[in-house]
């Protein structure tokens, strides 16, 4: 007799890297639900579902763009050593400190 075992839901742990705040999707509040994680120029932003964005970082400069080129990134009002962003319907608000270029 052969006894197959069942692919269960376990969860994957998750990513490495620090906790931020996003909302993913139309309508959804901020929560600290996301992980920003570092890997040289880029920044990749997990989502809770298994979804991810990936941005690249200009080192002189600091500023964001998505790697995909598909939808824009489009800069919020955020708060004091915060950088607030949205790119489609998904908003992010990640402290400054952990995306800023190191010091020369």
């Amino acid at each position: 007799m052969v006894v197959l075992a069942g692919c269960g839901a376990a969860e994957s742990p998750p990513p490495p890297g620090d906790e931020v705040e996003c909302a993913i999707g139309a309508g959804a509040a901020l929560s600290p639900v996301c992980t920003l994680e570092l890997a040289g120029n880029d920044v990749i932003l997990h989502h809770p579902d298994g979804g991810f964005r990936r941005l690249t970082r200009d080192p002189a400069t600091g500023a964001l763009a998505p790697r995909d080129g598909a939808e824009v990134l489009v800069p919020e009002q955020g708060g004091a050593g915060a950088e607030a962003f949205a790119i489609g319907a998904d908003r992010y608000l990640i402290p400054r400190t952990l995306i800023e270029p190191p010091p020369k």
